[in-house]
């Protein structure tokens, strides 16, 4: 059901990201159907397994998911957090949606602060007028679906892709379970 979730995610994502006007065209967004789908049959790339989920216990992952979405495109996000689990979490997420364009958003869970670099600029939430909450809510939670995902099915498996019928497919790559993050991933620069 997690994996649903994460498809929902992607939609109030590609809003916020249009609400910054990140955007640089007319794209228009049509919204993923509302219908019940059947349970995601995980289609994995390759075949492997590790004895122990290392992502269960990670304090910080980086991957990246690429998302297709039938009638709407391609949209890849990289996601980097650290102090996984605690209410310090600190999550960096960069995306380049096709048709839209690229953006970064970087959330601090301990300062409770966060940026967007968009058009070329670094602006704060404040500078926005926008709420840090709002952001944390949706960004936060979607990072935690994805990392329940990683842990309730991951295999170890790079180019690991499921799918949703009727909707799309999700495709993880270049996951790394406990990378050292250091603090200027988590700062505008």
């Amino acid at each position: 059901m997690k994996k649903f979730t994460v498809f929902g995610m992607i939609v109030v994502m590609l809003v916020l990201a249009v609400a910054v006007g990140c955007g640089g065209g007319s794209t228009e967004l049509t919204p993923t159907p509302t219908q019940p789908v059947d349970q995601p049959t995980p289609t994995p790339t390759a075949t492997a397994t590790q004895e122990t989920n290392d992502a269960a216990t990670a304090t910080s992952l980086d991957f990246t998911v690429e998302y297709v979405i039938e009638g709407q495109g391609t949209s890849v996000y990289r996601y980097r957090a650290r102090n996984i689990d605690t209410s310090n979490l600190d999550i960096r997420i960069d995306y380049d949606i096709e048709g839209m364009g690229t953006a970064t958003y970087i959330l601090s869970g301990s300062s409770q602060e966060g940026w967007i670099y968009a058009g070329g600029e670094w602006m704060s939430y404040t500078q926005t007028g926008m709420n840090f909450n709002d952001f944390w809510d949706a960004w936060a939670e979607g990072f935690n679906n994805y990392h329940q995902t990683l842990v309730d099915d991951w295999t170890g498996v790079q180019d690991w892709t499921y799918t949703v019928p009727g909707v799309g497919s999700v495709t993880y790559t270049n996951v790394d379970v406990n990378p050292n993050l250091p603090d200027s991933v988590f700062q505008p620069n």
